[in-house]
């Protein structure tokens, strides 16, 4: 991972996805190496243009999910992360945490506060975690480092079955600052596939961290999927139609 600190979040949390903005080109391909497709979108008066990663890993959708909401061990697995740490948890799906990136001289580093909120943990088929960049008090401005006007994004977990899972990630970011040209087409790689690859490089180290976790939020799923169950078994047959 050529380490995506800031884009290491945790979080989080579309209207299904992003939405895509009106002044935005369409996703064009950039790579796809070792099980990860990375692409890339511009918009105009944007030097970093968005950017998109996708694989399908082995691991319980519910350990994933219990790795990226561990804000403040990110830098544990994110290339470039140089701080990472929950401000406030409001509660078990939505917090605000703080995320530093490292930079090349003679860039300055970059950081951001940030809102994550994760909505479909529940069924835990298909949750989306999504984070932006805020203006709080609560995470003022750091010296010789250059707060990122914008940055949002979102992680999309698919259940493709028990042990596997579909794991989207997407950053939209306007970094502040200047940034040589090859720097930002460098990291218009690195920050998807890093991202991605050090999520399943990391997670076999880390399992039985999120067990207590993973069990509370496996226990509400099959309490919801027995529920529905049951529903659909006690609704009448539909009548026959009448000849």
């Amino acid at each position: 991972m050529m380490r995506s600190g800031t884009l290491c979040l945790a979080l989080l949390l579309l209207p299904t996805l992003l939405a895509t903005p009106a002044w935005a080109d369409q996703w064009r391909k950039l790579s796809n190496e070792d099980g990860i497709l990375v692409e890339t979108r511009e918009v105009a008066d944007q030097e970093m243009p968005d950017v998109r990663g996708t694989m399908t890993m082995k691991g319980d959708f519910y350990e994933i999910c219990a790795l990226i909401q561990d804000i403040d061990h990110t830098c544990d697995w994110a290339q470039r992360c140089t701080g990472s740490r929950v401000i406030k948890r409001i509660n078990d799906a939505e917090m605000i945490f703080y995320s530093r990136t490292t930079a090349p001289w003679p860039v300055q580093d970059r950081d951001a506060v940030l809102h994550a909120v994760a909505t479909g943990l529940e069924r835990g088929d298909d949750a989306v975690m999504r984070f932006e960049s805020i203006q709080t008090p609560l995470g003022p401005p750091v010296d010789g480092v250059v707060r990122m006007p914008v940055l949002k994004g979102h992680y999309r977990l698919q259940r493709i079955d028990d042990q596997t899972t579909k794991l989207e990630f997407t950053v939209h970011a306007d970094i502040g600052g200047w940034i040589p040209t090859w720097l930002s087409k460098s990291l218009s790689k690195a920050i998807p596939f890093d991202t991605l690859a050090g999520i399943r490089r990391h997670l076999p180290k880390v399992r039985m961290r999120y067990a207590e976790k993973v069990e509370k939020w496996q226990k509400g799923r099959a309490a919801i999927l027995a529920a529905s169950a049951g529903n659909a078994e006690s609704k009448p047959a539909s009548a026959p139609p009448v000849p």
